[in-house]
């Protein structure tokens, strides 16, 4: 693979509030625990010397974390708002991972100039060493954060595929349960009345209605190519929960439960949603606007 063509590569990460969040302190904490643990960049000789003590140590660690917190969330929360970029590849992320990391060394130099002790008297003094220890800070911070950044790409990415997962399994188990019963499994199921005893034992493809009437029921039902229909005492919450294993049954009404096997098509009558669920249309049930997303997003898998 060529180095444009790893550039181009998708980089969907660090999209949301909560990934960007995810991605500004796991930076900030890891350069604050690298800079305690290793004390690079001549703190551990500082230390030894006798210069600094290690309380003046934490200080500058904190002091210095603290920059890398408020660069990052700046650019995560306000400049990458300022300055959209629709492109969400590899080279979008590692530009700005870049500007990042221009802007901490940036700040951190004006710093050093305010508050330090070392004061520039020549321009030779800024060349030998303001530059060129801008120019190491700049590859050794880049270094030091990619770590981090390459922790939370992969914790972010598995975290997606568990999710994609998940998702791809309940679409599955639709589908598994949707064929299995359509392509000619003719599963029976019972209808119970309130005292438990069974009413009724009906082919789940045959099933089509099941209303809610004070306490009855009234399941709707082919039978010998014949709608029929048969009343159950008993309670329409409770005859549900019987069903909460069958996907293709579903809520639509508070009195009304359909099943989508056996649902032609979605129309608004009066301006109000309906279910058809025979060719002649003469069997609509209503739809209420609690239920009407559900229902959509159900038939959209049936």
């Amino acid at each position: 693979m060529k180095f444009q063509q790893f550039l181009d590569l998708p980089f969907c990460h660090f999209q949301c509030k909560k990934e960007k969040r995810l991605y500004v302190i796991s930076c900030s904490v890891f350069f604050m625990l690298f800079l305690l643990l290793y004390q690079p960049f001549g703190l551990s000789a500082e230390i030894e010397s006798g210069e600094h003590t290690y309380m003046e140590l934490l200080v500058l660690v904190v002091v210095f974390s603290t920059l890398v917190f408020i660069v990052l969330y700046t650019s995560q929360f306000v400049l990458r708002n300022r300055f959209p970029n629709n492109n969400n590849d590899l080279r979008a992320f590692l530009k700005w991972f870049l500007i990042d990391i221009a802007l901490i060394v940036l700040l951190s130099v004006i710093i050093e100039i305010i508050f330090g002790s070392d004061e520039l008297n020549s321009v030779n003094t800024v060349l030998d060493e303001l530059v060129f220890d801008v120019i190491m800070a700049y590859f050794a911070l880049a270094f030091v954060l990619l770590y981090p950044v390459l922790g939370s790409s992969v914790y972010v990415h598995l975290k997606q595929l568990h999710n994609d997962k998940q998702q791809l399994k309940t679409d599955l188990d639709v589908v598994t349960t949707h064929y299995k019963i359509a392509s000619g499994n003719d599963e029976l199921v019972k209808i119970l009345d309130e005292k438990g005893d069974c009413k009724l034992t009906v082919s789940i493809n045959n099933l089509y209605v099941i209303e809610s009437q004070n306490q009855y029921i009234s399941v709707k039902y082919m039978r010998n190519h014949q709608l029929v229909e048969q009343k159950i005492r008993a309670r329409f919450s409770k005859v549900l929960q019987d069903f909460k294993d069958v996907p293709s049954i579903l809520k639509c009404h508070r009195s009304y439960a359909v099943n989508l096997l056996n649902v032609k098509e979605l129309i608004n009558i009066n301006q109000k949603p309906n279910v058809v669920l025979d060719e002649m249309q003469t069997i609509k049930i209503p739809v209420s606007k609690t239920y009407l997303k559900d229902v959509k997003l159900q038939l959209s898998r049936y």
